[in-house]
């Protein structure tokens, strides 16, 4: 075969659909502030201002700036400028372009190096128009340097992105959209702003928000450790390092941050050279649940190591390859069970002897009717066949075996044992909180939920009644279950909290 015709893409068409690869808004403004800390800058100035009624983003650095060459690859997908993976917070060249396009029409770019100040721009009306990917690229004129160094100040090497046309804000409330932004880069760069980096937003100082809130005495360091990882490249093995570190926020934090105790902010935050580009994630070492709501966790990695971690070029998801899920797992995973345990016991309460008696029987008479419930799915892995004495290699007769630690989990349809437990869940959680442990479903009344007092202290000398509320919240712990299964973790959070709200309200 012979590849010599030229195969350009339809323009227009194309730059339309790089306009929707899934980029959120204030992601895609963190990369463009990625591209300044790449260019060494440490003061970093970003307005979100409504101009000529029209929303207008910019994003001034001063760094080192761009000579007309960089400029020219910049303004490019899929440029080539020059990266290094173990420390620069881009990697494949399209974040100016492809960030720019998910939020606006026009992008404009002025920048300065000792070399000269030059202008280079594109318009997504001008490619669709032309259908042909066209630019501008020129020395910069006295009002556009001007706009430069309004921003950066005069005698400054630096560079400012100016982004009009910006059709594809989501939320087109600039206050609200800086106040937002303000809080995101805060978390995302936190560690690059406690390294004396300025972020401003509207001549406003962007603070570091930690989400582990490690200044404070009170959170407690669980795990803190470093991973050797061998990887390969050309042939030759290196070894990189991923360090992982999992916490239990305060009780009762020393200051009120957004990312505070919640099931919303609980999991992981990965963090590629220093940079978060995914947070509150479980990794498939836990599953989100109430008892984890103290639980933070940071995993390090270098930018060496984004195909085993599964990095996207958007930088918004990750991936983990098996052997370094594994490698990870191993620690991580058991840790986690400890803290749920741990989290739990502290919340059991002494149940009566009439009380946990009539729960023993509603747990009986749930099991009588197993067959003909509709349940959740029991949590249950399978190995492969133990291997045979002697040989090495698996017993062709042995079937596979049950694990008794749910490290790899396929969900099964089983007998399910239920348990009724009864613990202090706050007096303004959730009427009950449920979970799968292996084949057992764990039910948990709120003794703090005024539901408990009425139905179940008020009625303890009426089993029927006991027995009856027993059954409506196993029933509802199987419907929320089961679309869990179905990963609508928001859906199940918002009716729960809803219902127990009202609830409240009504019994109070």
């Amino acid at each position: 075969m012979r590849y010599d015709r030229p195969n350009d893409p339809n323009a227009g068409r194309l730059v339309e659909s790089l306009r929707h690869l899934g980029y959120g808004n204030y992601e895609a403004i963190a990369d463009l502030v990625d591209n300044a800390i790449d260019a060494e800058a440490r003061y970093v100035s970003i307005r979100v201002q409504q101009r000529n009624n029209q929303p207008y983003i910019s994003i001034a650095d001063r760094g080192t700036g761009m000579v007309k060459d960089v400029l020219d690859q910049a303004m490019r997908l899929g440029s080539l400028t020059t990266r290094d993976l173990n420390s620069d917070l881009g990697k494949f060249g399209m974040g100016l372009v492809t960030a720019s396009l998910s939020i606006a029409k026009k992008c404009h770019v002025i920048t300065r190096t000792d070399e000269g100040c030059w202008s280079s721009a594109w318009d997504v009306d001008e490619v669709v128009a032309k259908n042909a990917f066209l630019k501008h690229l020129d020395v910069a004129a006295p009002e556009e340097v001007r706009e430069l160094e309004t921003e950066i100040g005069e005698a400054v090497n630096g560079t400012i992105v100016i982004l009009t046309k910006c059709d594809n804000l989501k939320n087109r409330n600039m206050s609200a959209f800086a106040s937002i932004l303000k809080n995101q880069l805060g978390r995302i760069h936190r560690y690059f702003i406690d390294a004396g980096r300025q972020i401003l937003i509207n001549d406003e100082a962007v603070a570091a928000v930690d989400p582990l809130q490690l200044s404070d005495p009170a959170t407690e360091v669980v795990v803190d450790e470093v991973f050797p990882i061998k990887v390969s490249e050309d042939g030759q093995e290196k070894q990189e390092s991923v360090r992982a570190r999992i916490v239990l926020v305060p009780e009762n934090p020393a200051n009120d941050l957004e990312v505070g105790r919640s099931m919303k902010a609980q999991g992981f935050y990965v963090m590629r050279n220093q940079r978060e580009i995914v947070n509150a994630v479980t990794l498939n070492m836990f599953t989100k649940h109430n008892d984890f709501n103290r639980m933070r966790g940071e995993l390090f990695f270098p930018g060496t190591l984004d195909q085993l971690v599964g990095v996207e070029f958007t930088k918004r998801q990750v991936n983990l390859d098996q052997s370094l899920y594994d490698q990870l797992a191993n620690t991580l995973i058991p840790t986690c069970r400890t803290i749920k345990r741990r989290e739990a016991t502290k919340k059991r309460v002494e149940t009566s002897e009439v009380q946990q008696q009539l729960h023993n029987q509603s747990a009986k008479a749930i099991a009588e009717k197993d067959k003909l419930l509709i349940k959740p799915k029991a949590v249950v892995e399978k190995r492969q066949p133990r291997k045979s004495p002697g040989n090495g290699h698996p017993s062709k007769t042995e079937p596979e075996h049950e694990r008794k630690n749910f490290t790899r989990t396929q969900a099964l349809e089983t007998r399910l044992n239920c348990e009724i437990r009864e613990e202090r869940l706050g007096p303004n959680g959730q009427i009950y909180e449920c979970d799968m442990e292996g084949r057992r479903l764990v039910l948990r009344y709120n003794v703090e939920h005024p539901f408990y007092q009425r139905f179940i202290v008020d009625n303890i000398n009426d089993g029927r009644s006991v027995t009856a509320a027993d059954f409506l919240i196993y029933s509802m712990a199987t419907a929320e279950l089961r679309m869990l299964d179905d990963g609508e973790l928001d859906a199940v959070n918002n009716f729960k909290a809803v219902m127990s709200g009202n609830l409240r309200t009504l019994l109070n």
